[in-house]
């Protein structure tokens, strides 16, 4: 009840509001033409795609939404996220969905895709107790920039009843992706169902028909056909790992998976060092690709933990398709002497030409300290704990050696050129952001991401169209007992990344502890405490990100779009006015 009114004071503050809006946006401007632009103005031009004063379709309308994922984005403005409520439905747990709004035109309404309880789609003959249903959506949705084609990962109950030779009855099909090709309806894209009655969705080019096990990640659609990376078991027990497509609508529904690269596989020669490589020159671990204009990307190593060759790889979506590197452990880092690449992130950014993507090098590191959440789901959170050997035991605190030297690349494939959007030093402190999840022995649920073991992991977060980028990073970390912790975080810009850009044209779009009215004024008087921005969250100059504000005593989340135009001197003036979003900074340095 409490809740409830501040929402109704929320919404009263919003339309007292509006009337000063006109008089902030004449001083801006007014002070940009006395000042000129040397200090980044926070975006105003915000739409609220979904925020917790909306009703879950096809839910009691008094279920909100409560919490959401990162956005994607197409070219046509029609965003896709993940999404839930707070509470529980008759003890079903909250609910849960695949959501999309198409934000082109005002007043489109919020449309669920899929959702906690709903049918998956074929094949599903199971009769008793009823056809399966999804019970949980792990990861972030995936939306093709020119098709509409819309892609997620979802977990359900079994699916698929199959007779086996010897006359026993064996249930399967708990894990798939799921796809809605050129925006139509929803469709299976593969499924982890016993071999024997759907050979196009098994593992290629065994001796013995293979299932697979997982689908770690979120899949990437191109077209007609889903890109993605999975999990399975060779007929000796050893588990193995790749990366795949398919095309879902092509010989009737039944065309095969094909492979691009799997464990086991040749590393390109020239992502491996020229001299003092003793490794095994083979991929040991590929991470989720993204897809585009018939190509797809990922990132491939050969050990996942201490990576001492491999890189990031292009391949056609084709039969038999060959890889070329994108940038590998022989990339020279461009603007920094003769260093060269030693690490790389799994989030790529690709609209078919250029990939936007978190690499790192030298040795030198630095002491990050990161603590265990105290809220959510918790299983996982006392996972965090149990787990806690570093420094004092079970405190929550660990500490992690990061790479000093981190960058954001851009790297143009039809020009065979990399550019270094922005790195750490003077302006930034990290690009990297911990999260601890995975499966905590808690059943599937959203927590447990790829079903693999509750665990810390660190990504890197940035979208990019075409030569321009948006990324995330820290800013102003302190140096405490355990390391460096503290500090802001904020989503920045870089447009038209050339040969002449330099760290003054990097831009501020958003920072934490900015009030939370500039995004939503429904949101107005919080603190801006959490930003989100996923690969395919920036098209066709759209930009698309989560955001959470809160105070000890209240919060609001939601996610929000703007546009963000090309730098000039009328469109400087615009965004000051608040016509237009952004400020572009120059020759300014963090203090």
């Amino acid at each position: 009840m409490q809740y409830r009114s501040r929402c109704e004071e929320r919404i009263h503050r919003q339309r007292a509001d509006r009337g000063s809006n006109s008089k902030l946006r004449l001083s801006l401007l007014v002070a940009l033409l006395f000042t000129g632009p040397t200090i980044a103005a926070p975006a105003s031009n915000w739409l609220t795609v979904v925020n917790n004063a909306d009703s879950i379709p096809t839910t009691d309308p008094s279920t909100t939404f409560n919490s959401y994922n990162q956005p994607s984005i197409s070219d046509a403005g029609l965003v896709a996220f993940r999404a839930r409520s707070q509470g529980g439905q008759a003890g079903q747990g909250p609910a849960t969905g695949i959501f999309t709004r198409d934000m082109a035109t005002p007043g489109n309404p919020i449309v669920p895709v899929a959702m906690r309880g709903d049918e998956v789609p074929a094949p599903n003959n199971i009769t008793n107790p009823g056809p399966a249903t999804f019970n949980e959506f792990p990861s972030f949705p995936r939306i093709d920039a020119t098709s509409g084609t819309l892609a997620f990962r979802g977990q359900s109950t079994p699916s698929v009843l199959s007779i086996l030779p010897d006359g026993s009855e064996t249930r399967s099909g708990t894990s798939g992706l799921y796809a809605t090709p050129g925006g139509g309806s929803l469709i299976t894209g593969i499924r982890n169902v016993i071999p024997n009655d759907y050979p196009q969705f098994l593992v290629p080019n065994q001796a013995e028909p293979t299932k697979f096990d997982q689908f770690p990640g979120a899949p990437s659609p191109d077209g007609n056909i889903v890109t993605f990376k999975g999990n399975w078991t060779d007929s000796v027990g050893i588990s193995q790992t790749g990366v795949y497509f398919r095309d879902m609508v092509a010989n009737g529904g039944e065309s095969p998976v094909v492979k691009v690269a799997e464990r086991g596989d040749a590393i390109p020669s020239d992502a491996i060092p020229t001299s003092g490589y003793t490794g095994s020159g083979v991929f040991g671990s590929t991470s989720p690709p993204s897809a585009a204009a018939g190509k797809m990307v990922f990132t491939g190593l050969d050990v996942e933990e201490a990576p001492k060759a491999g890189g990031i790889f292009m391949a056609p979506l084709t039969e038999n398709p060959s890889l070329t590197t994108v940038a590998g452990f022989q990339t020279i880092v461009p603007k920094n002497g003769t260093n060269t690449l030693s690490a790389f992130g799994e989030g790529l950014s690709f609209d078919g030409r250029y990939v936007g993507f978190w690499a790192g090098w030298g040795t030198e590191t630095f002491a990050r300290q990161v603590s265990c959440a105290t809220d959510g789901n918790a299983s996982v959170v006392q996972a965090c704990i149990d787990q806690d050997s570093n420094g004092v035991t079970g405190d929550g605190i660990y500490t992690f050696d990061v790479l000093k030297n981190q960058g954001i690349f851009l790297a143009d494939t039809a020009l065979n050129k990399l550019f270094l959007v922005a790195q750490t030093g003077d302006l930034y402190d990290d690009f990297l952001f911990w999260n601890f999840s995975g499966n905590a022995g808690q059943g599937g649920g959203e927590e447990s991401e790829d079903e693999e073991g509750a665990r810390w992991r660190s990504s890197a977060f940035l979208a990019i169209n075409g030569n321009d980028a948006v990324f995330k990073a820290a800013q102003g970390y302190e140096a405490g007992p355990f390391g460096k912790t503290g500090g802001t975080s904020g989503l920045f810009g870089a447009l038209d990344v050339s040969d002449w850009f330099t760290d003054e044209d990097l831009f501020t779009i958003v920072k934490t502890g900015m009030d939370g009215g500039m995004l939503d004024p429904m949101a107005a008087g919080l603190p801006i405490v959490s930003l989100g921005i996923e690969r395919d969250g920036f098209r066709n100059g759209r930009l698309a990100i989560a955001a959470s504000m809160a105070t000890d005593e209240e919060g609001w989340a939601g996610i929000y779009m703007t546009s963000v135009p090309e730098p000039g001197t009328l469109a400087m003036l615009l965004l000051a006015a608040g016509l237009m979003p952004l400020v572009r900074r120059t020759g300014t340095r963090r203090t």
